[in-house]
């Protein structure tokens, strides 16, 4: 199956909660289920899927590693990143004028940032299904682009 991972989803994966980063050990509890969730989840899908990933997503990913909350290493973060760039299992998908164009189209008409239709548009018609817990995917615009949306890690946010 052709399948596209969030973001987010990778950052679970990667990116191990620590506790000093939560206002309650609850909400610690429930990061550490979804690091785990990630972690098994992505593993899967490096096993079983062809995992289809634009260029943009792959500096995003980059970025959210390396840049936000708790910040990994950034040659630990670039090595994640080519890893995922050289596996057998991902097909890199090159973001064209074309895919802007759409994107900044459809960020305008539904009032979600432009980042997740730069990681989705380049996809339509190559991908299965698209794994995220990000909202923003439920939308109809986005709905459009993809078949089917499924939440491996149970909680839904918007990012």
């Amino acid at each position: 199956m052709n399948i596209f991972i969030d973001t987010q989803l990778w950052v679970y994966a990667f990116k191990k909660p620590q506790r000093d980063g939560f206002v309650s050990s609850e909400e610690y509890e429930e990061a550490l289920q979804m690091h785990s969730k990630a972690i098994k989840f992505i593993h899967d899908a490096l096993l079983n899927h062809v995992i289809y990933i634009t260029t943009h997503q792959l500096a995003e990913i980059f970025h959210a590693l390396a840049f936000r909350g708790i910040r990994m290493d950034g040659k630990q973060a670039l090595s994640i990143v080519e890893k995922i760039m050289k596996s057998s299992r991902t097909v890199l998908v090159e973001v064209k004028k074309r895919h802007y164009r759409e994107a900044l189209r459809l960020s305008t008409l539904s009032g979600i940032h432009v980042w997740d239709y730069l990681c989705i548009v380049p996809l339509k018609g190559l991908i299965d299904v698209a794994y995220t817990n990000d909202k923003h995917f439920l939308h109809p615009t986005i709905r459009t682009l993809i078949p089917k949306v499924e939440n491996p890690v149970g909680k839904w946010i918007i990012v």
